[in-house]
């Protein structure tokens, strides 16, 4: 049975992303749709399975893995600064908008401290998606969010461990580092002689069983249950979430001297939250920082705001420099 839940998503999500590539949208988003229509928000054809999400989590590394092969290191040295820039600011401006939205609604401190730690996190995988299907991933635009998207993900790593031992919690796992390890493993492969022929193969691989599964799975967690009744929160989260990445990084990027146009592009490459927001929501539901229903609307903040990137990356990238 296991089998037929993969091959609906892997269809409806292949299908999904050619239907919004007609649109003029991403094929991400086509992707992420259709695992939102099959699951359990809408026609329930495919349940959120572990098994689902495990797999979905090897796309992930190979995601990663794939980008790091792509990855000129020469131009990441060169861009270093600017992604510093837009990785700290990007972080920053979450860490400190959050909680206080989080006091204004009544929240506990300590909680409220947590809503800013896991809307800092930044997931790339759906960016990467996205500057590979524009072929830009080679660009300054690329590669600056890249080096802001591995060192966002180390501080979004350090700012967890840091609050768990301030509240006696756990910590992350080392599944949870795992697509950082891939992405600098593609670094190193990248001297391999064979490493062009491996990522053409890899890529064909990916783009017809892993990639859907991944972005299918991430539609599948999506719950409509408390959505009307926490309409009005959802929507200011959401609002929040993507305006925060989005001038953070963006104005990381524009005091490293980036031009306005790479800077815009930048900032709403950084917007997507996806595996490790999620991540760091669900340390919070087991260890009851968050109860299920702020839980719940995170993860439906999470899925929208990784809509809403690519929908914002793919006009910016038409006028990024190569």
């Amino acid at each position: 049975m296991d089998i037929l839940y993969f091959g609906i998503l892997i269809v409806s999500a292949l299908v999904g992303g050619k239907l919004a590539e007609k649109l003029g949208l991403s094929n991400v988003v086509g992707q992420l749709l259709a695992g939102i229509i099959v699951g359990p928000a809408m026609l329930h054809l495919v349940p959120s399975l572990h098994i689902i999400h495990v797999i979905g989590e090897y796309g992930v590394l190979l995601l990663m893995l794939n980008a790091g092969l792509e990855t000129d290191v020469k131009q990441l040295k060169q861009n270093m600064k600017a992604a510093t820039y837009a990785a700290v600011l990007g972080v920053l401006l979450p860490l400190i908008v959050f909680p206080v939205l989080a006091l204004m609604f009544g929240i506990q401190l300590q909680t409220a401290i947590f809503w800013g730690i896991v809307f800092s996190a930044t997931s790339v995988s759906i960016t990467i998606a996205v500057l590979n299907e524009q072929g830009k991933l080679a660009s300054t635009a690329g590669s600056v969010i890249l080096g802001a998207a591995v060192l966002d993900d180390v501080m979004a790593l350090l700012l967890v461990a840091g609050y768990a031992m301030f509240v006696g919690g756990s910590g992350l796992g080392l599944d949870s580092v795992m697509p950082l390890i891939a992405f600098g493993l593609g670094l190193v492969m990248r001297r391999w002689s064979g490493s062009s022929r491996f990522l053409e193969l890899s890529n064909r691989f990916g783009k017809w069983t892993l990639f859907p599964i991944f972005f299918g799975s991430i539609g599948l967690m999506v719950s409509f249950n408390n959505f009307w009744h926490e309409a009005v929160l959802l929507v200011i989260l959401t609002i929040v979430a993507v305006a925060t990445k989005y001038y953070g990084a963006g104005w990381g990027a524009r005091l490293a001297g980036i031009s306005k146009t790479d800077s815009r592009a930048i900032g709403a490459g950084m917007i997507s939250r996806g595996e490790m927001a999620l991540v760091i929501a669900q340390i919070g539901l087991s260890t009851k920082i968050i109860n299920h229903m702020e839980f719940s609307s995170f993860v439906i903040v999470i899925i929208l705001s990784t809509i809403i990137a690519p929908i914002m990356l793919r006009p910016l990238l038409d006028k990024v420099t190569d």
